[in-house]
């Protein structure tokens, strides 16, 4: 029943309940086990503060040190790291003086929510300094590639002009995960300086995958010449290499003047192209 009043106070943009919610997580939190077993309440209470922006450093610096084990069907596992990741977002967004050095610890955390949610905090807090952690965790690694892939998609938000050639550099690196981590963050950035960084990494690789994975970055640019490139490929590539670019620009399928020229390009082309139009135009 909190988790779901808190749920609502969030999808209302409450605020005037925010004092009820810091009250109800501190009062949970005198045994949380017990009392909210699965973290679930504690996560949303703290997700609304957060959704909110709320500066409630109580209820952040409590939940970003909390550990709370809980039995499974194999190994303990830990309920509350995305609470921790939470509430390091919650000290960014405040603009909290210890909120990096918060976030430096959770980098290490043994649970993946947990430091995504600190490289998330990082990102939130506008400081350039954190763009210096973030490089860091990307050149040294993790053991989970997303984790990485949500370095980039940092970098490319806290710091867009210095980082991308950084990011840049990843599209090269000998791991096809990290590979493609870097390509899609490049392409949610939506900056007019990724599309020739992901144009000349499609022109460079003859790996049908991989430039599957550049096109739907290219895509994800929203930029006109993005489009123009991607029906470029419709028009004239091969139909394997056509239906990867048609598939690529399915996300405007609701754009009447996009959805009318590819309709048209289709239409021109034999093979298969045409029931991949109706699959992901029409449906």
């Amino acid at each position: 029943m909190a988790s779901a009043a808190a749920s609502t106070a969030e999808r209302l943009e409450a605020g005037a309940l925010a004092q009820d919610l810091v009250d109800a997580f501190l009062e949970l939190m005198k045994d949380p086990a017990k009392r909210d077993p699965g973290c679930e309440a504690l996560i949303a209470i703290a997700k609304a503060l957060v959704t909110l922006d709320e500066p409630a450093a109580k209820v952040y610096f409590a939940g970003v040190h909390h550990v709370q084990m809980e039995g499974s069907f194999g190994p303990p596992i830990d309920a509350a790291a995305p609470l921790r990741g939470l509430c390091a977002q919650g000290l960014a967004r405040m603009g909290h003086p210890d909120a990096l050095l918060e976030c430096v610890n959770l980098l290490a955390d043994k649970e993946v929510p947990a430091r995504i949610g600190a490289i998330r905090a990082i990102a939130d807090s506008g400081d350039i300094a954190g763009a210096l952690l973030l490089r860091l965790k990307a050149l040294l690694g993790d053991k989970e590639d997303e984790v990485i892939g949500e370095c980039f998609a940092g970098l490319l938000r806290l710091a867009p002009a210095p980082s991308l050639d950084f990011v840049a550099g990843f599209l090269k690196s000998p791991s096809e995960e990290i590979r493609e981590r870097a390509a899609l963050a490049l392409g949610e950035s939506h900056l007019a300086a990724a599309f020739p960084v992901l144009r000349e990494a499609w022109v460079e690789t003859a790996q049908a995958a991989r430039r599957r994975t550049l096109l739907l970055s290219i895509a994800m640019l929203r930029l006109d010449e993005a489009v123009e490139f991607l029906m470029v490929r419709l028009a004239e590539d091969r139909e394997a290499a056509a239906g990867d670019a048609l598939e690529a620009l399915a996300p405007y399928g609701r754009d009447e003047s996009v959805r009318k020229r590819v309709e048209e390009i289709v239409g021109k082309r034999a093979g298969a192209l045409k029931s991949v139009f109706e699959r992901e135009f029409r449906s």
